[in-house]
């Protein structure tokens, strides 16, 4: 997922792909090109629009401002609204209104959406800003520094967002929105207390990190390196992923039964038009024919390469990622015992 509205920086580079400790803030390899400044007046309501499909059932976001422009390592962010569970969406992406507070002052500055996936397979942290100028607003940024900082995890080992669930924000705001998702838990780590910048190396005696250039690059984000890939991630009812290649979770298996091709609700779109993950879901394409289900949540095979997940008692199938088998509803590996690579596009 990557944000439509407002107008993100450098629009023509824009990926999808969670941002790694090296990118932080903003994707910063990709420059801070105002393809389009987006004015706002205090007050005024605002729209978040996003694009693309894989919402990985969610999970919570954060919107911040900071007053660089072009922002670096250094740059505090601050939180103008929270939403826990179901952001960017469930089934699919939603719009989320939001206004810019009174204490933000006037003039340029930049806009960020953060986002913690509820199943990407491993705890991530994707960010876009986008550029804006402020009317209406304060005459200096005493009042707009006293607002909670951006959270910030999943960039080292300090602090990691819950598998499986949306995170619960230690410092959310005073403009909180609560999607009553009922899936919300506390992330881990020392380094999740109050946060907004990137955290500092934590190894003994390591040399300090660089701080990334702000100027465009044409050599394309770096990944994580030496991430082991992560469990399997269980599934809520509202949203499908298809569980990666690296082992499976055990879950309630749901009685199926015959139903007309073609009913039930309908799955969240097939994974790979969203942002890849360490858990990368399959990318084939769902089966048209659909069945009933007894348990919400619960994963349903449809022989051992198919699979779906029990969503208000329907459910619609799709394939299994590659080396995985559905069998008793459990997806695993199919008697592979080595390392699967998982590209990221």
């Amino acid at each position: 997922m990557v944000i439509e509205s407002p107008v993100p920086y450098s629009v023509d580079k824009l990926d999808n792909g969670p941002i790694t400790k090296a990118q932080f803030p903003c994707k910063v390899g990709n420059g801070f090109t105002v393809s389009q400044m987006n004015a706002m007046a205090v007050g005024e309501k605002q729209s978040l629009k996003f694009k693309g499909s894989a919402v990985h059932g969610g999970g919570s976001c954060q919107l911040s401002v900071t007053l660089d422009t072009e922002p670096t390592a250094d740059s505090v962010f601050k939180v103008i609204k929270s939403i826990e569970g179901g952001c960017p969406g469930v089934g699919g992406p939603a719009d989320f209104d939001f206004t810019l507070p009174d204490s933000i002052p006037n003039g340029k500055a930049s806009f960020a959406w953060t986002w913690f996936a509820k199943l990407s397979g491993a705890p991530e942290m994707y960010m876009n800003c986008a550029p804006i100028e402020v009317t209406g607003g304060a005459s200096d940024d005493s009042a707009f520094q006293q607002l909670p900082d951006m959270f910030v995890a999943n960039l080292d080992e300090t602090c990691k967002s819950p598998l499986n669930k949306a995170v619960k924000f230690p410092n959310p705001g005073s403009e909180l929105q609560d999607m009553g998702t009922a899936d919300l838990e506390a992330p881990t780590g020392e380094g999740c207390g109050k946060t907004g910048t990137a955290p500092p190396s934590t190894e003994p005696g390591a040399p300090t990190e660089p701080k990334p250039s702000a100027a465009p690059s044409d050599a394309p984000p770096s990944a994580p390196s030496g991430t082991a890939p992560a469990p399997a991630p269980t599934t809520t009812a509202g949203g499908v992923f298809a569980p990666g290649a690296s082992g499976a979770v055990p879950t309630t298996l749901a009685t199926k039964t015959s139903a007309p091709v073609g009913t039930g609700a309908p799955a969240a779109p097939p994974a790979g038009t969203g942002a890849p993950s360490s858990g990368a879901p399959s990318s084939g394409t769902p089966s048209t024919g659909g069945s009933s289900c007894s348990e919400n949540g619960a994963i349903v095979c449809d022989g051992p390469d198919k699979f779906g997940l029990c969503n208000n008692g329907s459910v619609v199938f799709m394939p299994v990622a590659a080396g995985t088998t559905c069998e008793a509803g459990t997806v695993a590996k199919r008697g592979y015992n080595g390392r699967i690579a998982r590209p990221r596009n």
